[in-house]
């Protein structure tokens, strides 16, 4: 199973990761170093605090065994690491770990820290600081609990003088925050940017005391990060499980895509085309996601409450479809049954040859201009001033029974105003996520309309019916549409083909 994902991003905290060794041995020579938080950082300005670890309030935590590259008033690259004292601390002392001998390095004006510790970082002087160089951005990270996997959120420090033995360390990279809900358990996710932007690989990292530090990758082909989540992570029903993937700061003009696999096999791709920016030392946060395997769509229409002002409850799947992800019948507006088979789309149903047209639209004498129902201005037929479907012209009520009913204009507004809608494909369909305040969803199949014999732009678009009139011409109805771009409201000619989905109060 595929799926394809639109939604709008959120701003939010920074988490991070630890990186461990198995042993180490500590040089004891009396020479340490402080690491601190800078206690002036906020979430929503500036820089947010640098994390390690976080425990269950949010608090910044280093952990035991953290590595560090610490470049100690020379360009030598010294190993140290988190002391055992410090593990659970949000101010750590660095310890150095024994060096393999004799390394000849030059003389620099003050000390720079970089984590988690790279063997092969180098570091030389630049205008106003330096440069920390030969350092990778893995492509691969591993999964943590609501935190960046081990050495994958790197960050910096510089005191100055070399006397200085205190750090302030800054984060150097920003992230994603996945939610997602559900009874499988999740292998892997991988992130991609749809205009091919480099996000891991070989780095280069410039610092300074007085400015933030920036990034610059060099390989054009790491494009594509990897969170690795080992055997799997279980995913909750109810609740959200959090997944953290560090990316560099950078603009992703196309959007991205997020592509989630279970332990099945059964993958989901989450996917924005609109342009969105990853920020140092900030989490770009996606919503709450279910994520469903092939059998898990109702087998019939079920009526899901979104948490709408109004109440309305919406079906789960379209008139004339077994499940959610079927696309189902097309009915031309004002009209009950379809044109064609709904088990093959290129099958007319018994007893009819040719549909969606003028000629066989049944609210008219064969042309727009002579509608003989729904008509507010006599140059296109027989006025009476009826603008919203009757019960017994809604496919709706007439194919589904009880309380069922096509939605308004007004409704699908309301669902487009009040939801977040995010483009997905699930079992190889493409469509909307359709997700409301209380977390409940919808599927909206990118399903296409009919033209007589034909299914423009099927896995593409989505064209749903309301029951409202185009009173301005009345030979159109209103329906609403969507893409992986756009959602909006529109109209079109009453004789054409379109899904339906149900409503009920």
């Amino acid at each position: 199973m595929k799926k394809i994902y639109t939604f709008g991003l959120v701003a939010a905290l920074a988490v991070c990761g630890c990186q461990k060794v198995e042993k180490s041995d500590v040089v004891s020579d009396g020479r340490y170093f402080t690491a601190m938080i800078e206690e002036s950082a906020m979430c929503d300005a500036g820089d947010v605090a640098t994390k390690t670890s976080l425990d269950a309030s949010g608090n910044v935590l280093w952990k035991k065994g953290d590595q560090v590259s610490v470049f100690a008033g020379s360009t030598i690259n010294e190993h140290y690491q988190v002391s055992d004292e410090s593990d659970g601390e949000t101010t750590a002392t660095l310890q150095r770990v024994e060096s393999p001998g004799f390394v000849a390095g030059g003389e620099i004006s003050g000390n720079v820290a970089f984590y988690p510790y790279i063997a092969s970082a180098q570091i030389a002087r630049s205008s106003g600081g330096y440069v920390i160089s030969d350092l990778t951005l893995p492509s691969t990270q591993t999964y943590a609990v609501a935190s960046f996997g081990s050495g994958a959120f790197p960050m910096t420090a510089v005191a100055s003088p070399s006397s200085d033995m205190n750090f302030k360390f800054r984060n150097v990279l920003g992230g994603l925050k996945l939610q997602l809900k559900g009874t499988p358990s999740i292998a892997s996710i991988s992130v991609a940017g749809n205009n091919n932007e480099i996000l891991c690989g070989s780095a280069r990292v410039t610092v300074s005391e007085s400015a933030v530090p920036t990034v610059a990758l060099s390989d054009a082909t790491a494009m594509n990060v990897t969170l690795d989540c080992g055997d799997g992570v279980q995913l909750d029903a109810n609740t959200a499980t959090v997944f953290i993937i560090a990316l560099p700061p950078i603009k992703m003009t196309r959007g991205f895509t997020v592509t989630v696999t279970d332990t099945e096999g059964n993958q989901m791709e989450i996917k924005t085309n609109k342009s969105q920016r990853i920020i140092r030392s900030k989490l770009l946060a996606m919503p709450a996601v279910t994520f469903e395997g092939p059998d898990q769509t109702p087998s019939a229409a079920v009526a899901v409450d979104l948490g709408l002002p109004s109440g309305l409850k919406w079906a789960s799947s379209n008139v004339g479809a077994s499940s959610a992800g079927e696309f189902g019948d097309y009915f031309a507006w004002g009209e009950t049954e379809p044109y064609y088979s709904s088990l093959d789309p290129l099958t007319w149903k018994e007893g009819k040859t040719a549909g969606y047209t003028w000629a066989s639209y049944r609210w008219c004498e064969g042309s727009y201009d002579t509608q003989t129902k729904y008509c507010t201005d006599s140059y296109y037929g027989l006025v009476d001033n009826n603008t919203v479907l009757y019960p017994e012209d809604d496919s709706a009520n007439i194919n589904l029974g009880g309380s069922w009913r096509m939605p308004t204009i007004a409704e699908w507004e309301e669902l487009m105003t009040e939801c977040t809608w995010i483009w997905i494909t699930r079992n190889g369909v493409s469509g909307r996520l359709v997700i409301g305040a209380n977390g409940n969803s919808i599927f909206l199949p990118a399903s296409g309309i009919r033209d007589e014999s034909y299914c423009d732009y099927p896995g593409e678009s989505g064209y749903f019916w309301s029951s409202s009139l185009y009173s301005d011409s009345p030979n159109c109805a209103w329906y609403m549409y969507f893409d992986g771009y756009d959602v909006f409201a529109e109209f079109n000619n009453r004789f054409v083909g379109l899904s339906v989905r149900p409503v009920m109060e």
